[in-house]
């Protein structure tokens, strides 16, 4: 991969534009949560802390991306492990929005909160043992998947679209698989940036949708 590494003040940034936009992925992340939390409805607040978990892995993963040519080292895993643990928080409490909502009636949802926290468990003891990115690409599989196939079989509006959102998320895999790059300075990583934006953006709208329910029964 071409070496972009820019120098600003004496500091060399490598990466720059993965650098920028993870910062982007992050305030959208921070803004939907700040938008999102003072709501009454628990199935918001959970995805509030959802994106509020996501924008501090992203903020996080920018310094691992900027300050480390070479992704290996106790000081870049000093980062790059809390910022995995991180984003597995906030899968959880997707997961912990999914119970209280699609699941809210469901017969085994019992079950669904005991597999969630022993697979939050599972993943941080994982993840500390192997130190590798995989573990995170396995959590993040196991974890989506079913969430977005529960909202699409759930077919409420807000169900469908939160589902619609998590779908281009898994658009990224197929850009990094394929190494699609628009340029030297916009690689494939920065690309896979472009549609977790999306993806973000069209879970915040099946939020708001679910959200807006809330509020219209209350008043």
């Amino acid at each position: 991969m071409t070496d972009t590494t820019i120098t600003i003040s004496g500091i060399a940034v490598h990466e720059p534009m993965t650098v920028f936009t993870d910062f982007i992925i992050a305030a959208l992340a921070f803004t939907f949560y700040l938008r999102l939390k003072k709501s009454y409805d628990q199935t918001t607040i959970h995805w509030s802390y959802f994106f509020l978990f996501l924008g501090l892995a992203t903020f996080t993963g920018a310094f691992s991306h900027a300050f480390f040519a070479l992704h290996e080292g106790w000081q870049y895993k000093s980062i790059w492990l809390p910022m995995q643990i991180i984003n597995g928080i906030g899968i959880y409490y997707a997961q912990q929005a999914t119970l209280v909502s699609v699941l809210e009636h469901s017969s085994s949802k019992k079950i669904w909160k005991i597999s969630y926290q022993v697979q939050l468990l599972v993943f941080i003891i994982s993840l500390l043992w192997v130190q590798k990115y995989i573990v995170s690409i396995v959590e993040n599989a196991v974890a989506l998947i079913p969430i977005m196939i529960l909202h699409y079989k759930d077919r409420r509006p807000f169900a469908r679209m939160i589902a619609n959102g998590i779908a281009v998320s898994f658009i990224t895999a197929f850009v990094h698989m394929g190494k699609l790059s628009l340029h030297a300075y916009f690689n494939h990583n920065d690309l896979a940036h472009v549609f977790i934006m999306i993806s973000l953006y069209v879970m915040y709208k099946g939020v708001k949708m679910k959200t807006a329910q809330v509020e219209n029964v209350l008043t």
